[in-house]
């Protein structure tokens, strides 16, 4: 399964395993509005295991996040490979997302604001 989700309280974990497109990305914004709706406010995406990604999944991770905000919430990414990294610092997403290399430093970040 190429997306599932852990809940814990107020923190809804997405788990990102594959390429990131338009359906992976799709399925990601579906989710994540889904959980603003019965009051999720803190998303944490984890791209361990994402292969790559393309523009339209990266264009769907940026409607996830404008959804997650413009909702009230707060949304994280943690530990892209390394090239994925790349990706998003080439595009400076990597500034539009607050990227972490560990889920306790994304879940401690998430949880203060």
């Amino acid at each position: 399964m190429p997306l599932t989700s852990r809940e814990d309280g107020n923190l809804l974990t997405l788990v990102v395993d594959g390429a990131i497109d338009s359906g992976l990305g799709g399925e990601l914004h579906k989710a994540a509005s889904e959980a603003l709706h019965t009051g999720k406010r803190r998303f944490l995406v984890n791209l361990q295991k994402a292969k790559q990604a393309n523009s339209a999944g990266l264009e769907a991770l940026v409607r996830t996040a404008t959804a997650v905000t413009g909702g009230g919430g707060r949304i994280a990414l943690v530990g892209p490979d390394p090239v994925l990294a790349d990706i998003l610092k080439a595009t400076r997403l990597d500034k539009r997302f607050a990227v972490f290399e560990s889920t306790e430093q994304a879940i401690g970040r998430l949880r203060r604001e």
